[in-house]
Formats: C-alpha cells, sequence, structure tokens
C-alpha cells in the first residue's frame, strides 16, 4: 500500500513538473531565457568575430591553423610577342631551328603576304601572282628592283648551280609543259624551302624536292651581291 503511495505521489510531481514546459512562460522565465539565448548569441558572434580567413592561413579565438592556398582563376588570354613568334613559326614550317633565322625583315614580309590568294596579273595585298610576289620580296627586304614577269626575271638574273643557293636567291619553273619557257618563280629562302605564290595555295612555302617541283624546275639566278 505504502509502495502504491509513494509512486502515485512521484507521477503527480512529473506530472506537474512536465505541464510548466508546457504552459505560457512566465516573465521570470522569459528573461532567464532571454539571458541564455543572449549569451548564445554573444558567443555566436565572438565566434565569428575571431575567425578571421587570410591566405594561407586561419585565425580561430588566437589560434593560427594553417590553410591550404586557393590560387586565383586565370582569367587572362595568353599574349604573344609576335617578333619572337615569327621565328618559331617559320622555323617549324622551314625544318630549321630559329636560331637560323637571322632576317626577321624577310619573315615579317613572308607573314605579311603569306596565304594571299593568288591571281593571274594580280599586284595588291588581296590578290598576287607570282613573279609580283618576287619582286615585292627584293624591293622591300633587299632594296633591289627587278623585272615585271617571270621570264624576264630569268632571262635578267645571274644563273647558279642549285648547289649554291642562297636566301633571297631566284627559284624558276615550267609548270605547264616540258620546255624552257618560265612560268612560275619562287623565293628561295633556306634549306630548300622557297617561297611563292601558289596557284593553288596563294602565298606558301614549298620544298624543291617535292616531285612536282622537281619535274618543273629550270634552273636559279640572283640579283643580291652575295
Amino acid at each position: 500500500m505504502r509502495n502504491k503511495v509513494y509512486i502515485l505521489s512521484v507521477s503527480a510531481l512529473l506530472v506537474l513538473s512536465g505541464c510548466k514546459s508546457l504552459g505560457k512562460l512566465t516573465s521570470k522565465d522569459r528573461s532567464s531565457n532571454n539571458k541564455v539565448a543572449g549569451s548564445r548569441s554573444s558567443m555566436s558572434r565572438g565566434f565569428l568575430d575571431n575567425l578571421a580567413v587570410l591566405p594561407g592561413e586561419v585565425k580561430l579565438a588566437g589560434v593560427k591553423v594553417t590553410a591550404p592556398k586557393v590560387e586565383p582563376a586565370n582569367t587572362k588570354k595568353p599574349t604573344y610577342d609576335a617578333a619572337l613568334s615569327l621565328p618559331n613559326k617559320y622555323a617549324n614550317l622551314l625544318g630549321v631551328a630559329p636560331t637560323e633565322l637571322t632576317n626577321m625583315l624577310l619573315f615579317s614580309q613572308l607573314e605579311k603576304w603569306y596565304g594571299t590568294q593568288y591571281c593571274f596579273g594580280g599586284s595588291t595585298d588581296s590578290c598576287i601572282d607570282c613573279s609580283s610576289f618576287t619582286q615585292v620580296i627584293l624591293r622591300d627586304v633587299y632594296n633591289v628592283k627587278i623585272p615585271r614577269n617571270s621570264q624576264q626575271q630569268f632571262d635578267a638574273c645571274t644563273k647558279i648551280e642549285t648547289k649554291n643557293l642562297k636566301e633571297g636567291d631566284l627559284v624558276f619553273f615550267n609548270t605547264v609543259s616540258a620546255s624552257m619557257i618560265i612560268t612560275h618563280v619562287g623565293v628561295y629562302v633556306c634549306n630548300n624551302k622557297f617561297a611563292h605564290a601558289s596557284t593553288s595555295k596563294g602565298v606558301t612555302i614549298s620544298d624543291l624536292s617535292e616531285k612536282y617541283y622537281t619535274k618543273a624546275f629550270r634552273g636559279a639566278g640572283r640579283f643580291i651581291n652575295p
């Protein structure tokens, strides 16, 4: 009987104490809770105030903790120096080391004309033929005047052997028949390569050892003093 009375008393106390948490808060309860909430809020602000993220480190409540650095994204496009890129471009086209290319005036002119469309009789920036191209290169790079068409250039130059070819010499071809009539001309650069205004590719660089040009080759000549 005593045990039953004891259990009923304890149950009553638990119910009464539990009801207070479900009822309205008294002013005292609010005050007390506000203090707790304020204390928590203060702690949160203090935590945030003491948290400073710096490059390479984190400061937390006066304690320095090393953090990994995050590199900024590189949004800048790479820039290139045209004077430096020309030797690399033409060294690749000519099959030589960039250090072997010393006449940058020649390569700047080749770059100006490279890819320009071919047209018979053309002599402009948008359309040029083979003999006009050689005429312009010798004039603007070597300050040498030569005749206008390829046959006249062949007739006026000093003939040389292919083994003696040097930069600025001219190479002559007949691309339409087996005769010695000259129908095409280019400027020798180096390493068996020459620049010319091709009917199919425009201004480009080709190799004298290519089957087409070996068959069409008719000789080499020089206007520039060695």
